[in-house]
Formats: structure tokens, C-alpha cells, sequence
């Protein structure tokens, strides 16, 4: 490997992203060790074990996106006040962290995180998804999305929903006993699919996040917090019905409407940039559809609700 760590290079702290096999991994620099070996952090998507390997990507300093940076973009964004006149605490525990985490939940339901791995048949139906995806399995939230077989199909062959199943054998209740099962297919062990699975994406203040650090994920998930935020702020600034009018109410009216309009601004860059559209309707997936209604049931007769029916 070509030495690229150096302390003058402020190592500490940056993402790395590298390649083992067709694998691709990321994470971020804990400890620098010499000029051809660092200690990455725990977290983010990390082989199981120590190696080493024959190269990587070491992004920019200004690519990387600290827990602080989070903060300080929220709060550049929504303009409250500082120090004891500021209205959502920005302390470990506080306020702040309180919207981030809410709008990483948000923002994994709008836009899902998909990871695909390859995996290697073992010439059975059973396959522990812990082992295949680490912890990038969250139990209780991920799902299987699609899986592939046979790989390299033009078009690309995908099994049904039917073919297989998430098995719990009660063995284990934190998800580490959940297996991927075949109905019928058993992947011989010269050959490979790809299961495609839906991650929780986290983001830990004391932590690093597991989620690549991408301009894109951090700028969508700042401005819906600073939506929220703003929507708070309104909230707080919003005088009781029986107060009296003053120049102090009138200034709090002018408060709340201010953060309304930052609130709506922020939520329709954000629709915009994950939905393609401001309009939080339109944005929203149906949760229904439309089917034709068969005119008789299964034994022939007329359905009785039906507007055309004997009479």
C-alpha cells in the first residue's frame, strides 16, 4: 500500500471507504497507528475481523459530517437564540438530538436505505441473515426487499415473495436466530445470489453513523430537522389565548409566524429533494388501490351489494 496516513493529514476522524472482493466497506478513523495502518471505529459497515488489504479511499476532511456538524447545521438553519434566552436545549440529551434522532426514523421511512450483499449457497435452504449482513440487520425493522437468482440474468431474475420466508426458530430473541429460508431452491455452493435488504440507518451522538456520509443524506436529514425544530419554535412562541395584547404578544405572534414559514419552507425543500415534489400529499404513497369487483361470487350467484344485481 502506497503510506497516505499522516497526523498532518488530519487522518483522525475521516471515512474510509474500501473494497474486499466485490464487498464494498466504510467507516471512520479512531486511532492513527503508523503511516500504512490506522484502528477504524466501531460502527458503520466494518469486516468482522482485523486484515489488511490493498487499498482504499480516504475522503476529505470537509466530506466527513461529525454529530457536531449536524448540530451546528440545524442550528445555523433556525436561527434561535443562544445561550439561557435559547428556547431547545442543545446539550447531550437535549432538544436538538431529540429532532435528529426523530428525523432519521422519518427520513428511513421516506427513503429507504437498501443494501445488497452476494451471497455463496451452502447447498441448503437455511441462511442466518446476521452472518450475511453483520449489523446491518436491525431486528425488528429489516426486511427482505428482493433477492436475485440465478445472478447475471438479462433481464435480471428475481424470486417471488412466496419463494421464501424470514424463519424464527424461538432460539434467540434479539434476532440473531432469524434465517432467510428457501421453499425450494437450495443454492448449490458453486453458486451465488444477492439478497437486497432494507437498513435502519443510525446515527449515535457518542458515535459514528452507520449510513454512508454523503452530502445527500446529511443535507436531507438537517433540513427536515430544522422543519421540526422550526415547527417547535412556533409552537413555543405561540401565545396563550387569554393573554392580553401587548408588544410583547405581538412580537411573539410575529415569532411564531416567522418559524411557521421557515417550517414549511424547510419541509418543502425536503419533500422536494426525497418525493421529487413540495406537495407532502402527493408525496405520500397510496395505501390502497383500485380493483374491479366481480358481478357474481364464487357459487354463481349475484353479490347482493352490487349495483347491478337481481331484484
Amino acid at each position: 500500500m502506497v503510506p497516505i496516513f499522516e497526523l498532518a493529514d488530519q487522518t483522525f476522524q475521516r471515512q474510509v471507504i474500501f473494497w474486499i472482493g466485490t464487498d464494498v466497506y466504510w467507516g471512520r478513523v479512531a486511532t492513527f497507528v503508523s503511516v500504512t495502518s490506522v484502528i477504524l471505529l466501531v460502527g458503520g459497515n466494518l469486516p468482522a475481523g482485523n486484515g489488511s488489504i490493498l487499498g482504499l479511499t480516504l475522503l476529505d476532511t470537509s466530506e466527513a459530517h461529525t454529530y457536531q456538524a449536524y448540530k451546528d447545521q440545524i442550528q445555523s438553519m433556525i436561527k434561535d437564540l443562544t445561550g439561557s434566552d435559547a428556547k431547545l436545549t442543545t446539550s447531550s440529551g437535549g432538544d436538538i438530538e431529540k429532532i435528529i434522532a426523530r428525523s432519521i426514523g422519518i427520513y428511513n421511512r421516506d427513503k429507504p436505505w437498501l443494501v445488497s450483499k452476494k451471497v455463496t449457497g451452502n447447498a441448503t435452504k437455511d441462511y442466518v441473515l446476521s452472518t450475511i449482513f453483520g449489523s446491518l440487520w436491525t431486528n425488528d425493522y429489516s426486511s427482505i426487499d428482493r433477492i436475485e437468482s440465478p445472478l447475471d440474468q438479462l433481464p435480471a431474475a428475481y424470486l417471488e415473495p412466496g419463494e421464501y420466508t424470514i424463519h424464527d426458530d424461538g432460539t434467540a430473541q434479539d434476532g440473531t436466530n432469524l434465517k432467510l429460508r428457501f421453499y425450494t431452491l437450495i443454492p448449490p455452493t458453486t453458486e451465488f445470489f444477492n439478497v437486497r435488504i432494507r437498513v435502519e440507518r443510525v446515527f449515535p451522538p457518542a458515535g459514528v453513523a452507520n449510513y454512508p456520509d454523503t452530502m445527500e443524506n446529511f443535507t436531507n436529514i438537517t433540513t427536515l430537522s430544522a422543519a421540526l425544530a422550526c415547527a417547535v419554535l412556533a409552537a413555543v412562541y405561540a401565545p396563550s389565548v387569554d393573554q392580553m395584547i401587548s408588544l410583547d404578544n405581538v412580537q411573539h405572534n410575529e415569532k411564531t409566524r416567522k418559524y411557521m414559514e421557515l417550517a414549511k419552507m424547510y419541509r418543502e425543500q425536503y419533500n422536494l429533494a426525497v418525493f421529487g415534489t413540495t406537495d407532502s400529499e402527493k408525496a405520500l404513497t397510496p395505501a390502497f388501490v383500485d380493483h374491479d369487483v366481480d358481478l357474481e361470487s364464487v357459487s354463481g350467484n349475484r353479490l347482493i351489494f352490487h349495483g347491478g344485481r337481481n331484484r
